[in-house]
């Protein structure tokens, strides 16, 4: 009679589960293969055991959940050898991965002796039940069992062989696929086991033997033993894996964090040496062998004092042993600077940057040093640039000062002297600046050698030096004041070439000249100045006047800077008559200044100190157009003028814009060019290749041009005769002489012939005295000016002189 029996589904669930994990442990463990090649064979042996004891258990748990309502036993052997079965499928699965086989054919090999082992752990467990009842099989059930033991091998095969692939499944993706292809395995499996449960039918047997005889496994609670084994065994295994990953994971960061330290301790720029708590080194990087000239091997296990030069020797050891005994850190942290000894022998600075590590007890010393040979060259570079002149290498401004402060607290008396050098921008010019500073570097030496050990020099700027004598008199500074003006004054061989300078030397004296530095060099500059003034290649003290005049020099170039931009300067007019007929034909324009708080200041004074402060362009423009707007104001009034006179400075004729300047004047006043007529000073026809093309350019305009004060300076009659000028103006400075000096009237009397054959016109100025003029009428000279007939006018006098003179 056949025993039909019923399936208990709380087992049937269990055996599914247990099925499930058992696959999910068995994906693991094949990642952990894929992921850790050193202890692959260890997950191996693990992977078979759990798998294959995952597949049994669950098979036998699902034999246990069929419930014939008869006693079952089970045999022993029966029951290893389908054990047996189960891990030898699991083993030849996880050696395939291993090795990985993964051509078609080795997964169709492997899954036909899988599918073999599996099918034989089946039906080998089934035959170890012992009952009161017979097994009979149906052939195509079997047959179907067999089959999908052949597939789910061949599928876990390949699902295997991906996650190998793979590697690491950590993310959550990947997980998601993990228990996917578990869920299917562990139905697979689920499923081929209890269509080969289908494919047994049990009839009862009343031959059978007793089944209290042999060996057997009583089945009281084995089941749920069984599962939860499997389970406890399948969780511990998860958590193994779980901690085997982070742990492998820990290993990696730290192999890798081992070799990217490494890798920074070889291609650091810096040494970075490490020595034991007896100064023995330990290791000794790459930097390390460029930067003291041993190689490691030379190096690792000698005592650290070998790269050390002697003085530092006894120091070093010193300070080990304290920091063992005390642990009372000196330098251990902080940077120190100290010498190297390079294998060659020779020394070199470094910084010490110095740490400790405590393990087991010893103490291991870390230093990184760094060749600062270069930075130490540079920061005596920079202390040489902060304190001494890059040119001559002598203390700049800087150093003079703060050292002129430490004389000043130190000396009862000292002399202060300022030293320029003469002409010195012509050689600049003329031979070019790297002439010019080998000149200088050769006159600082000539005047070091005249100088005692305790005097000091110090280059100020240009070719302008400071000497500080302490605890000198004025006399003893005039004597060195003259050995220096010689010294300077001696031809300079320079490249084979003899240059020619020479010095000039303001000298202040403490306490008398002034108690500070600032003050005490200003002195010696404004006497320097004055020896200039003088003629220089001399030597001048301070006096009291000299700033007296340097003051009143200030106050007129900021006065006269105020007058400019606020029409402060007024125009006057001087008129220009026919000496003949004493007919105005016009007048001169000139330049007076009365300052508010210094009253009247002579155009002597002020115009070159306008032409210094090139002040004198706007200023003369000024001029020009207030003087040709006053002349267009006395032709519209109806007074026959021929011209009005305008001086222009050598600066102001040099200027580029003077053309335009001179057309936008005419233009703005309407004055027909010929009736301007522009002086000129000898300093500017002197330079005939710029003016040539400036006053050729005007006389085309319909300009006149004059020569102002001719014979005074350094006349040439090549003037008359390649300038296009229109008149000669004689110098009051002859005038005034003429019936005194017989070389005076000579002079005049030849100017006049010479202007009358050169087809041009004579004005005399300065002319006081009615003899004077009798002379010139005498003479043939037809034009003058000069006090005999008026003095400069204002322009309310001069209309009123022209209104009076029409009445008459």
């Amino acid at each position: 009679m056949e025993v039909v029996g019923e399936y208990n589904g709380w087992l049937v669930l269990l055996s599914v589960v247990v099925s499930i994990l058992s696959s999910y442990t068995a994906l693991q463990i094949v990642n952990r293969m894929a992921s850790v090649h050193r202890t692959r064979y260890k997950w191996l042996t693990l992977g078979s055991l759990t798998f294959g004891g995952g597949i049994w258990s669950m098979h036998f748990i699902a034999m246990l959940a069929y419930d014939m309502g008869m006693p079952v036993v089970y045999d022993v052997a029966l029951v290893v050898l389908s054990i047996l079965a189960a891990v030898a499928s699991s083993f030849i699965a996880f050696f395939i991965i291993s090795k990985g086989l993964d051509k078609k054919v080795w997964r169709f090999t492997g899954a036909v002796l899988i599918a073999l082992s599996i099918v034989s752990m089946h039906y080998i467990g089934m035959d170890a039940m012992k009952m009161n009842a017979f097994i009979e099989y149906n052939p195509w059930l079997v047959a179907v069992s067999g089959g999908i033991a052949l597939a789910v091998s061949f599928v876990g095969l390949r699902l295997f062989s991906l996650y190998a692939q793979k590697g690491k499944v950590d993310d959550k993706k990947g997980q998601l696929k993990v228990w996917g292809s578990s869920i299917f395995m562990g139905m697979a499996i689920s499923g081929m086991h209890y269509t080969g449960m289908e494919s047994a039918a049990f009839y009862m047997d009343g031959s059978s033997p007793s089944l209290t005889s042999g060996p057997v496994v009583e089945p009281t609670m084995l089941g749920w033993m069984i599962a939860g084994g499997a389970l406890l065994t399948i969780g511990f295994l998860i958590v193994l894996i779980k901690f085997d990953t982070e742990m492998e994971t820990t290993n990696t960061r730290l192999d890798v964090a081992n070799q990217m330290y490494r890798s920074i301790l070889e291609s650091a720029n810096d040494a970075v040496v490490t020595a034991d708590e007896k100064g023995v080194v330990l290791a000794w990087n790459k930097s390390a062998e460029r930067t003291f000239g041993y190689m490691a091997d030379e190096m690792i296990g000698e005592p650290l004092t070998k790269v050390m030069p002697e003085q530092y020797r006894n120091a070093h050891q010193q300070g080990i042993e304290r920091f063992n005994r005390t642990k009372n850190a000196h330098v251990i942290g902080k940077s120190v600077e100290l010498e190297g000894l390079h294998k060659d022998g020779s020394t070199f600075p470094v910084e010490l940057s110095l740490s400790t590590v405590e393990d087991e007890g010893r103490t291991y010393f870390t230093g990184i040093i760094r060749d600062i040979t270069e930075r130490v060259k540079n920061e005596e570079r920079i202390r040489e640039l902060v304190y001494k002149d890059d040119l001559t290498h002598l203390p700049n401004r800087r150093a003079l000062y703060e050292h002129l402060t430490g004389f000043i607290q130190e000396h009862e008396s000292l002399a202060v002297m300022f030293l320029d050098f003469d002409r010195f921008k012509q050689i600049n010019d003329v031979y070019g600046h790297r002439m010019g500073d080998l000149l200088l570097n050769e006159g600082a030496e000539r005047v070091k050698s005249r100088l005692s050990a305790g005097d000091y020099l110090a280059r100020q700027s240009g070719d302008e030096f400071i000497i500080v004598l302490p605890d000198t008199s004025a006399k003893d500074a005039r004597k060195i004041a003259e050995l220096i003006i010689d010294e300077v004054a001696a031809s300079f061989t320079i490249e084979d070439r003899d240059l020619y300078i020479s010095g000039s030397i303001g000298i202040s004296l403490y306490p008398n000249d002034g108690t500070t530095p600032d003050l005490l060099i200003k002195r010696a500059d404004t006497s320097m100045y004055q020896a200039k003034q003088n003629g220089g290649s001399q030597y001048c003290f301070y006096t009291e006047e000299m700033d007296q005049h340097i003051t009143r020099k200030l106050q007129l170039e900021n006065g006269l800077r105020k007058a400019v931009e606020q029409e402060g300067i007024d125009v006057y007019y001087q008129p220009q008559l026919d000496v003949f007929s004493g007919k105005i034909i016009g007048f001169e324009a000139l330049a007076r200044w009365n300052h508010p708080d210094l009253g009247f200041i002579s155009p002597d004074e002020f115009i070159p100190l306008a032409e210094e402060t090139k002040l004198i362009v706007p200023l003369g423009e000024k001029i020009l157009l207030e003087a040709c707007r006053q002349f267009r104001q006395w032709m519209d009034e109806g007074h026959d003028l021929e011209r009005i006179s305008v001086n222009l400075s050598a600066i102001q004729f040099m200027d580029p814009t003077i053309i335009s300047t001179v057309e936008s004047v005419l233009r703005q006043t309407e004055v027909a060019p010929e009736h301007l007529e522009i002086e000129l000073t000898e300093s500017i026809v002197q330079d005939s290749v710029q003016a040539l093309p400036v006053m050729h350019r005007m006389k085309k305009m319909g300009i006149q041009l004059a020569l102002d004060d001719f014979g005074t300076g350094f006349s040439s009659l090549s003037y008359l005769k390649d300038f296009p000028l229109d008149t000669l103006k004689v110098d009051r400075s002859f005038i005034q002489t003429i019936h005194e000096n017989e070389k005076d009237r000579a002079v005049v009397d030849t100017v006049i012939q010479l202007a009358d054959r050169l087809g041009l016109s004579v004005i005399a100025e300065g002319v006081e005295t009615e003899a004077q003029l009798d002379y010139l009428r005498s003479r043939g000279c037809v034009e003058y000016q000069g006090y005999f007939f008026s003095k400069p006018l204002s322009k309310t006098e001069a209309s009123a002189l022209l209104t009076r003179s029409m009445a008459m």
